[in-house]
């Protein structure tokens, strides 16, 4: 046995609940071993790959906790994948079924089992470029929830609202994972409006909530609702940069702490800014987790001292096995440790966060990090949403370039005027595109390589 016994562990209390039905963790472990049962039957083994479908539902996390008892190599999937997409991942990972709830779909009886020690697959985000598959093991997974139980100080008594995808790798290893391994309450709801969700986090008596900086906009736009303080003794930003705007707004508008966190599909958890701490328009990344060592290396991977900016890199027993197959992605592993392609530096013991290696706009000689010009154009009352990328000019050299959603009544006149009272000459945006919306994914990120 693998999960049960930490099921198990927890006896008759509340496990997981919806608005409809709630399982102890006796009850939820009695599932799991029935749905073991009941996949073996229908021909999937150990090594087996399997695309599931994850909606928010007790029957997602029934099957999640089963492929792990079976040592079957999951490939979390949206419930918004479309037939195609799915084909798409059933191919590239060789499935032998589609899982979704109660219904597994084989879809090649004569697949080959996986050889690694894999037990999942994560598509990562995809911010920067095509998604990659990270493979991870079943003990990266418990390093994971290990890490992530000590930094958020997770015990028995907390309650944890869904919100956040459980096919992203917070959403899969810390909202489910993490939660249940620990003896916490998970509240699954399939509404993420702003609304719901705080009433949900006032009847539930929810504790804690980890959610995109988007979200956390989005709940700063609603306001603070009129039935008293909420319970939450915290709110965890995951996902991309917090923003100075986004933290201040939510934490005008609620008493309730916003910690910034930062890790990644392939490192796992590793740093979480607890206090605040702003650094030009994003909050400082914070401190390194316990377990976690972070250096900052120039290009020929030499650390450097504390106050100087290079590639953060990232040792830990959570770091996964690499990327599937002869995938290339955003980072590079050496064993345990993981080369991100973010930039940062360390100061007094806490991390900071200074844009991304290949996002970097070379313009007028000077390294532009599109990051920083995006959250000047957010700060324009009139513009929603904005994002910034770097296009070849008629003579292909590199210029700024900005996409903008706005109100209506704004001239690229006036968000430039905007633009250059607040950044350098040289990192004002040449060209303005405006556009009905910005192409970003479920957790809120920028999807740049849809912009154009």
């Amino acid at each position: 046995m693998r999960f049960l016994p930490y099921l198990e562990a927890h006896g008759q209390r509340v496990a997981v609940k919806t608005p409809h039905t709630a399982l102890t963790f006796a009850e939820l472990a009695e599932r799991v071993q029935v749905r073991v049962r009941e996949l073996h039957s229908a021909g999937l083994k150990e090594g087996h790959a399997v695309v599931h479908v994850v909606p928010h539902s007790i029957e997602t996390v029934v099957n999640c906790l089963a492929l792990l008892e079976m040592s079957v190599f999951q490939v979390p999937a949206s419930p918004q994948l479309t037939n195609s997409e799915g084909q798409q991942i059933i191919e590239r990972v060789k499935a032998y079924a589609l899982l979704r709830e109660k219904e597994l779909l084989p879809v090649a009886t004569d697949a080959q089992r996986h050889s690694d020690a894999a037990v999942l697959g994560l598509l990562s985000s995809g911010s920067t470029g095509k998604p990659k598959l990270v493979l991870r093991t079943y003990e990266q997974i418990l390093a994971s929830t290990e890490i992530y139980r000590s930094a958020v100080s997770l015990t028995e008594s907390d309650s944890v609202l869904a919100v956040l995808p459980l096919e992203h790798s917070y959403g899969f290893h810390y909202v489910l994972l993490a939660t249940l391994r620990y003896g916490a309450r998970l509240i699954l709801s399939s509404v993420a409006h702003p609304r719901t969700v705080l009433s949900l986090v006032q009847n539930e008596g929810i504790t804690l909530l980890p959610a995109a900086p988007v979200f956390f906009d989005l709940l700063a736009r609603c306001g603070a609702p009129d039935c008293g303080p909420l319970p939450l003794r915290a709110c965890v930003s995951v996902g991309t940069a917090l923003s100075r705007r986004i933290y201040e707004a939510f934490t005008s508008a609620f008493d309730v702490p916003l910690w910034q966190s930062y890790g990644t599909s392939e490192s796992g958890p590793v740093a979480l800014n607890r206090t605040g701490t702003i650094h030009g328009e994003f909050l400082a990344l914070g401190e390194v987790l316990p377990k976690v060592s972070v250096t900052i290396r120039d290009e020929e991977d030499h650390e450097l001292p504390d106050g100087q900016v290079g590639e953060i890199v990232i040792e830990s027993p959570a770091v996964s096995l690499g990327y599937d197959g002869a995938e290339v992605g955003t980072g590079t592993f050496n064993r345990s440790t993981f080369y991100t392609g973010d930039l940062g530096f360390i100061q007094d013991g806490i991390l900071y966060f200074m844009g991304r290696k290949k996002m970097l706009i070379a313009a007028a000689g000077h390294k532009v990090d599109p990051l920083e010009v995006e959250q000047v154009l957010l700060r324009h009352p009139a513009v929603n949403d904005a994002a910034v990328v770097g296009e070849p000019d008629e003579r292909g050299i590199e210029q700024i370039v900005a996409y903008v959603c706005t109100k209506g009544g704004v001239s690229h006149a006036d968000v430039l005027s905007h633009c250059a009272c607040h950044l350098a000459p040289h990192k004002v945006p040449r060209v303005i595109h405006f556009r009905a919306t910005i192409p970003r994914n479920a957790m809120g990120k920028l999807q740049r390589e849809k912009l154009r």
